[in-house]
């Protein structure tokens, strides 16, 4: 992510030329941000106990199979071979010193400065997870927090009106409640983040207005059928993707 902010200059990747040394080097690092995301959810599905490498060597065949048919380009290659790359790390035994493979970018450097040294097995897991937090926005700015927190309650009041009103069984009231955090948190991800100046996070593709739109998706459910816990489960699924999307895309790069 570093790396990437760095080439990108705070610029989003969607104003890099297409054609520029600099969109294939920050798009080597998004490649590699992408495949390790992917890596630390496989891991986290995988039964205890198992080898950690095998679902991160599935990950890695799937991005191999993307080479080919409809990946043409420099911006693609660059975006593969960082995938890849960031896979391979992983896979690597303890000890190997690993840098930018030979086809990358020329200003690129790997997910992993040269002669550093690959996180064996036993700590590969933590090394996922903990990368996953900074990507999914784990450790979020104060006013992301501070945000939520205020719009919870005035959410909550809307979508209770919205829904019928009180009084109200407690499990769709509890569902409601779980729905306004949601929406509320997923509003928070468009305050700008740390470093970002007062600059909403809009992210730059049209599926970054979606998880906003899910909100609203969320009172519809609730106005469709009131007080009944089904369409209040069906909002907080809506409320919980957009969330999703926001999380896995905030503060970081627009999906390929």
């Amino acid at each position: 992510m570093t790396r990437l902010t760095a080439t990108a200059e705070n610029q989003s990747l969607c104003t890099l030329s297409r054609d520029g040394s600099a969109c294939s080097t920050a798009k080597y690092h998004e490649g590699a941000i992408a495949a390790l995301a992917q890596a630390r959810r496989a891991l986290t599905a995988a039964e205890p106990g198992a080898d950690p490498d095998d679902p991160i060597r599935a990950v890695r065949a799937r991005w191999v199979g993307q080479a080919g048919a409809g990946t043409t380009g420099a911006a693609w290659r660059a975006y593969l071979e960082g995938g890849r790359d960031g896979l391979d790390i992983l896979l690597a035994p303890a000890g190997t010193s690993t840098g930018p493979a030979a086809g990358t970018p020329p200003s690129a450097t790997g997910p992993t400065a040269a002669g550093e040294r690959a996180p064996g097995p036993a700590s590969r897991v933590l090394v996922g997870s903990a990368a996953a937090g900074r990507l999914g926005g784990g450790r979020w700015p104060r006013r992301r927090v501070t945000a939520t927190a205020v719009l919870t309650p005035a959410l909550f009041a809307v979508l209770v009106a919205a829904g019928g009103g009180f009084p109200a069984a407690a499990p769709w009231t509890v569902l409601v409640a779980l729905v306004a955090v949601a929406a509320a948190a997923t509003l928070a991800t468009y305050l700008p983040g740390p470093g970002k100046g007062r600059r909403p996070a809009l992210g730059c593709s049209p599926c970054a207005a979606m998880a906003a739109m899910t909100v609203l998706a969320a009172a519809w459910f609730l106005q469709a059928a009131p007080h009944q816990p089904s369409m209040a489960a069906a909002a907080l699924a809506a409320v919980g993707f957009g969330l999703l999307q926001r999380l896995t895309q905030t503060d970081a790069s627009c999906a390929s």
